[in-house]
């Protein structure tokens, strides 16, 4: 009668290999899961800056892209919680209850945190009818959880209301500003 099987040291040969393996894989696995939740933070933050804009467009009417949970817009650096697109027809930022919705962004499903930073520091960014910002140029910048500046991605957006994303030009893994600085996760 044949046997078949492993022998112990063929099964523990097998498993130092595999464990070996595992310990090189897994850096570079995770590397990548980071670099998806800022792919996907940044993607929704995109997909809202460009609906407001193309929403003042069509309404021909000033627009409002605020950090929100229900119906109210939230104080800075809320814009994980998500956001709201409303007609502002008094442009003061803060929807009123005759001010129509338009958008909603719901919370991040990704854990970290948005900051906005613009010219005229307002907590919320306005679009007019012809699509330009309200003098508002600034960015928006994803941090993860842990503050890892190399998987911090930033979003600039220039007065015209376009967006490009920040890269990482000098190679050193973390991407820079508009004015080529390395961007800082705040604390």
């Amino acid at each position: 009668m044949q046997q078949r099987g492993l022998t112990l040291v063929e099964l523990l040969v097998m498993l130092a290999i595999a464990s070996i393996l595992v310990t090189i894989a897994l850096p570079g696995f995770q590397r990548l899961v980071h670099d998806g939740r800022s792919t996907a933070a940044l993607n929704q933050l995109v997909g809202a800056v460009h609906f407001a804009r193309h929403a003042a467009a069509t309404h021909g009417r000033t627009v409002t892209l605020c950090p929100a949970r229900d119906d109210t817009c939230l104080g800075r650096d809320q814009w994980h919680a998500g956001a709201l697109v409303f007609v502002d027809l008094d442009r003061n930022g803060r929807r009123e209850p005759e001010e129509p919705i338009v958008g909603r962004l719901p919370p991040m499903t990704t854990t970290g945190r948005v900051y906005w930073r613009s010219f005229r520091n307002r907590i919320y960014l306005q679009f007019e009818p012809r699509g330009y910002t309200a003098w508002q140029n600034g960015n928006f910048l994803y941090c993860p959880t842990d503050g890892n500046p190399r998987h911090a991605r930033m979003i600039i957006l220039n007065a015209q209301g376009r967006t490009r994303v920040a890269r990482d030009r000098n190679g050193d893994g973390i991407v820079e500003d508009a004015s080529g600085r390395p961007v800082v996760c705040p604390v």
